[in-house]
């Protein structure tokens, strides 16, 4: 009996999905990638480059959310996290971006 009630434990725990744990360092530059190729922030950000990107927010959800800056404004960003259906690491895609609102950085001519 004790053999059956552990033969039953060890064939559910290998039933259920593998999961994998990327780093966090892994999982932001994931994230980061999702911006920088995404077509939505670089037209908010009227094509021009950025000078800080920051993570702002998980939120309860899952979605993240990242503060992308230039010289003359900024956008935040949501990221969808994207499971794997299996083994494999979460990737995320753009879901939303906000309007271009004023910059915090100082004119450096001042």
């Amino acid at each position: 009996m004790k053999y059956t009630a552990l033969s039953v434990a060890v064939a559910l725990g290998l039933a259920t999905p593998a999961q994998s744990a990327v780093s966090g360092f892994f999982d932001a530059a994931e994230q980061v990638q999702a911006i920088v190729a995404s077509t939505m922030v670089s037209s908010a950000m009227k094509e021009m480059p950025f000078d800080t990107l920051e993570q702002v927010r998980t939120r309860d959800n899952g979605d993240v959310e990242w503060r992308v800056q230039n010289s003359e404004c900024y956008v935040i960003v949501t990221l969808k996290p994207i499971r794997p259906a299996a083994l494999g690491k979460t990737t995320y895609e753009v879901e939303g971006v906000s309007t271009c609102e004023g910059s915090d950085i100082e004119d450096e001519a001042e």
